[in-house]
């Protein structure tokens, strides 16, 4: 890379700077630290950030001409002069403007040039996080962890949590976007309990009401139900889930990460091989599937089942405790004993069979979404040829793969992890809008957006 190349984001950062300065003397210290984290961007060769930059620039330049009008206004009202600030201030708002045209160069484009095939849909990601949380942090701030502890620092955290939105997108589109989504998922789960530890022992702002509430995710059905209101939790996985499908148990769960991780650790182990498809069709080039890449043993077809009753005892249980006067700790047993079930399910089934037990059996909220998720338009449907390599049917934990050879389409059990698109190497699976062809061009794109977007938004809340 040439030194001239080197400098593309010099313009970018030397306007940004004056832009964060005015933001803290005008009391916004959250956008101010923004300005500062997007300098810092600027120097990375990501694709996404010379898209955003495109975009920011000209709106602080606007910022910059508005502000002029203000103090214009100002000064003329108080019979100051003004000519010389408006000179200043609109050289200030050109300057940044301009700052634009090295990242139109195409020797920019060249220096941008990591994730070019994925910028639009991380960008995408970036504003659909900032649009989700830009309500919270006007209408309810304290929903923002970082807006609790330092008020009026919530923008920086919208930044931030764009940022990382943008990022997850980037892995979420990869090509080991089966890994990649089961680190961040267990990363999602992990500071979901770390808040929840940091709220009991440090400091109960950590907590979403400053109050402990079970995390057993059966009890966001459960709790409106015995209390009679609070209906904040079910709201937000109502919206969530219509968003983006039943892809909530796969992306946005803190239990189902925990036995999706302890399904997955008998793949490809002597334990996993329990049906093995022996047809001739069974074949990559032409050569017999191995033996040690065995595919997970088939749920039992009684479990769906056992969901609906669970379902049944969740929302039944709770109004009967209700309607009976029973104290709060008989409702808190009855939770955690829920909770509690996913140890023996995820250690002694889900690890030892290859597929989710304790989601595909247990637990009732994961029905919830799949009904819900029937509402979302994502659906995963076959847009290619199929060679039946089996490899979409060992990498699904859902039991979703059931028939690759005769099917279009994952049954009703898939919760839209994509790991299967992402495996197949004829390429013949995609996420589409509703199934609708030709739409695969563009919804995998959009729903990796949403998804990477709804993670981030809750990384940036409390939960618990």
């Amino acid at each position: 890379m040439s030194g001239a190349s080197r400098l593309i984001p010099l313009p970018s950062c030397i306007m940004l700077l004056p832009a964060g300065a005015h933001f803290w003397r005008s009391g916004q210290p959250g956008l101010a630290a923004a300005c500062i984290v997007l300098a810092a961007l600027a120097w990375s060769r990501a694709a996404w950030v010379r898209l955003l930059l495109l975009l920011v620039l000209p709106l602080l330049a606007a910022r910059w001409v508005w502000s002029t009008g203000q103090f214009v206004q100002m000064r003329m009202l108080m019979g100051e002069p003004w000519h010389r600030l408006a000179v200043i201030l609109l050289t200030v708002a050109l300057l940044t403007a301009l700052a634009t045209w090295p990242l139109l160069r195409e020797t920019a484009q060249q220096r941008y040039h990591k994730g070019e095939a994925t910028a639009h849909t991380q960008l995408a990601a970036l504003f659909l996080c900032i649009a989700l949380l830009l309500p919270v942090w006007i209408m309810k701030p304290q929903l923002l962890v970082l807006e609790r502890f330092l008020p009026q620092w919530g923008s920086l955290q919208l930044a931030l949590a764009g940022t990382w939105a943008a990022l997850a997108a980037g892995w979420l589109s990869s090509k080991k976007s089966p890994q990649l989504r089961m680190r961040l998922w267990r990363l999602f789960s992990l500071v979901f309990f770390a808040q929840l530890v940091l709220g009991l022992l440090l400091e109960s702002r950590f907590l979403l009401s400053g109050q402990l509430h079970l995390p057993v995710p059966g009890l966001i059905a459960a709790a409106p139900v015995y209390r009679g209101g609070g209906w904040f939790m079910l709201g937000l996985f109502t919206f969530s889930t219509l968003l983006a499908g039943a892809a909530w148990c796969s992306h946005l769960c803190y239990f189902g990460a925990w036995d999706a991780t302890e399904a997955k650790a008998c793949a490809g182990g002597p334990r996993g091989i329990a049906r093995m498809d022996t047809s001739a069709g069974a074949s990559t080039n032409g050569a017999s599937l191995p033996a040690q890449q065995a595919v997970p043993r088939r749920a039992p077809a009684w479990l769906p089942h056992l969901r609906l009753v669970m379902l049944a005892l969740t929302l039944g249980i709770p109004l009967l405790l209700r309607l009976g006067g029973a104290p709060i700790e008989a409702a808190l047993a009855c939770g955690l004993l829920l909770g509690l079930l996913a140890l023996p399910a995820s250690l002694l089934v889900s690890r030892k069979a290859g597929y989710a037990a304790y989601c595909r059996g247990l637990c009732p909220l994961g029905l919830l979404a799949k009904w819900l998720g029937r509402l979302a338009p994502w659906r995963v449907r076959r847009t290619g040829s199929c060679r039946r390599c089996m490899a979409c049917v060992r990498v699904c934990r859902q039991d979703a793969m059931s028939d690759p050879a005769t099917t279009t389409a994952p049954n009703a059990d898939c919760n839209l992890c994509r790991d299967c698109v992402a495996v197949c190497p004829q390429k013949a699976l995609s996420v589409t809008f509703y199934g609708l062809p030709g739409s695969q061009s563009w919804a995998g794109p959009a729903f990796v957006a949403i998804l990477a977007a709804l993670h981030a938004a809750f990384l940036a809340m409390a939960r618990i």
